[in-house]
């Protein structure tokens, strides 16, 4: 399999840990204790980290494309989708190292608006995915 489809895969895999994880420390914050409220922020971290890792190696595999950006003639055309989803990625990472180190405790307003713009980004992310997902199950296919 070629690296860009284990990134893919990987990527694709830590998501679904990102996502479960965040819910569950929404539901946590509301209905369970502050103990499972920290244990499913630490599996979010740990998920989140390592899918940090793999979506800079993500990012390097298309680094061509981000560059074509800047070139007026470019023949790719700039699709926004991609352009928003990378905004909310950093907008997402930016306010989860606010969470980090400035955050105390569950119900903050900084952990809602990282909340909502995770569900923002994942709602992309999924239709980012899907709208490649033929290509994807080719190249995964070739293994």
């Amino acid at each position: 399999m070629k690296p860009i489809f284990r990134t893919d895969l990987m990527m694709a895999l830590l998501f679904v840990a990102s996502i479960y994880s965040g819910f569950e420390i929404h539901y946590a914050g509301h209905f369970q204790s502050h103990e499972v409220w920290h244990n499913w922020s630490v599996v979010h971290v740990v998920a989140n980290v390592l899918f940090l890792v793999i979506s800079i190696i993500h990012i390097k595999q298309h680094w061509n494309w981000y560059k074509s950006l800047t070139k007026i003639t470019s023949s790719k055309k700039p699709r926004i989708i991609t352009i928003l989803l990378s905004l909310l990625f950093a907008t997402t990472v930016l306010s989860s190292i606010y969470l980090l180190l400035f955050a105390k405790g569950e119900g903050t307003s900084a952990g809602f608006f990282h909340y909502v713009v995770g569900i923002i980004f994942g709602v992309l992310s999924i239709g980012h995915f899907v709208k490649r997902w033929k290509v994807f199950k080719k190249g995964v296919r070739k293994a």
